[in-house]
Parts: structure tokens; C-alpha cells; sequence
């Protein structure tokens, strides 16, 4: 009897020895996952994306209407700022097309005064031709358009070649609501006819500035993007960049 009883003794401490050295191996299996998850997890959260991109606003008072908003902050360009600081404005208020290659020129001068290539992530918008259209408002034809245009492709083309990476953006002309302009309108369609034509051509984009100015409310001085108006392209600007 006793011996029977030593020999369930022993089988039950079998068990038990079996048992624990189950459960051990279970728990260091399972200390060696966590680890890993963790890693894992560290690894997806350290490298999200940190790269930062430039923008760079070209031409004249429908990216600079500085002159024409009285309310600190709502100007196209400080609209574009508040949102992203790495904003450059070189667009001048009555800048005719020959006029973007000096603002162009300040594109290097902030390479080598910050000591960064601006050439890697940068957005450069372009507004130009319409200050051009509007001075000769008197004279205008068709031929006159297609001489403008050729000033601008050339324009393009070289600051393209300047910065071959750049994502590069051109704003085409909205129509000006107040009745005086409305003769504008057959040269504004030709010139925006032609810029499609181009940008395709040349693999650019465009932003179309007159699928959005469109209400009374987006002018001011009758002709220059108001707050309202100045808040739909800083959007536009901005919904194209990409961080």
C-alpha cells in the first residue's frame, strides 16, 4: 500500500513539474513577442514622413493683393503662410510677365543665404499675363494674345529648366465681373486656351482660378481678389502641397 502510495506521489510531481515547465516556456514566448510588437510599433511612429516643402509665390497682385486687403492676415499670401511658414512672396502688384524673371532671381538668392537647396521639395505658383492683357485693353487682338502668351511659355519654360524638380503651378486669369471688363472676356477664354494647351504639353499644372472666382464678393478694387476671393486661392494653393 505504501508503496503504491509513493509511486502516485511521484506521478503527481511529474505532472506538476511537467505542468510549471509548460507554463514557463509559454510565458518567455511570450516575452519575446512583446519586444517585438513594440519595435515594430516604435519603428512606424519614428518614420512618418518629417520632409517639409517650399512654397514660392511668382508674379503679380492676385498672389500679392496686399495692397488691396486692409484686415491683418487675410492677404493671399498670409493666408498661405499662417498655414505653411515656409512661404516665399516675390509676386509684385502690377508685375507684367519680363517682370517674373527678377523675382525669379530671388529664388538663388535665398539658396545661398540660407545655405539650403530650395531645389529638392519645392512648389512654385506662377500668376502673370493679366496686367499684360490689361494695358493693352484698348489695342487687343487676337495676335497680340498669342505675342503675350509666347512672352509667358518662354517665362515657364526657363524657370522649368532652372528648377527641374519643382512642382511648378500656373494660375490662369479669372473673369472680372464688373462691366468694364466684360470686353476682356473672348481674350481671357483664348489665353486660358492656350495655357491647357501649354501646361499639357509641358507636363505642369494648373490651378483654375476661374472655376472659383465667381461672386461679386471675391473682388475687391473691382478687379484684385478680396478676402473671400484671396481665402479661395490660398486654399487652392495650399490643397496642392504636399508635406
Amino acid at each position: 500500500m505504501l508503496h503504491l502510495f509513493l509511486i502516485l506521489i511521484i506521478i503527481i510531481i511529474t505532472i506538476l513539474i511537467f505542468v510549471s515547465i509548460c507554463i514557463y516556456k509559454q510565458q518567455q514566448i511570450r516575452n519575446t513577442e512583446i519586444p517585438i510588437q513594440n519595435s515594430g510599433l516604435q519603428e512606424g511612429l519614428t518614420n512618418k514622413s518629417n520632409d517639409s516643402s517650399t512654397i514660392i509665390l511668382i508674379g503679380d497682385s492676385i498672389l500679392n493683393n496686399n495692397n488691396y486687403i486692409f484686415t491683418e492676415g487675410k492677404s493671399v499670401s498670409e493666408l498661405i503662410k499662417a498655414k505653411h511658414s515656409d512661404t516665399y512672396l516675390f509676386a509684385k502688384d502690377g508685375a507684367v510677365i519680363t517682370d517674373c524673371y527678377t523675382q525669379i532671381e530671388q529664388i538663388s538668392k535665398i539658396e545661398s543665404e540660407s545655405d539650403t537647396n530650395l531645389r529638392e521639395n519645392i512648389y512654385i505658383f506662377v500668376s502673370a499675363g493679366g496686367n499684360n492683357i490689361l494695358s493693352s485693353r484698348g489695342t487687343l487682338s487676337s495676335e497680340i494674345i498669342e505675342s503675350f502668351f509666347q512672352q509667358y511659355s518662354t517665362l515657364i519654360l526657363s524657370l522649368k529648366s532652372s528648377f527641374p524638380n519643382a512642382q511648378i503651378y500656373l494660375l490662369n486669369l479669372y473673369y472680372p465681373l464688373d462691366s468694364r471688363f466684360k470686353n476682356l472676356y473672348t481674350y481671357i477664354d483664348q489665353w486660358n486656351t492656350l495655357l491647357s494647351e501649354f501646361t499639357e504639353n509641358n507636363k505642369l499644372k494648373v490651378i483654375q482660378t476661374n472655376k472659383f472666382m465667381l461672386k461679386n464678393s471675391d473682388f475687391t478694387n473691382a478687379i484684385e481678389p478680396s478676402e473671400t476671393g484671396g481665402k479661395k486661392l490660398a486654399d487652392a494653393i495650399l490643397s496642392s502641397v504636399v508635406n
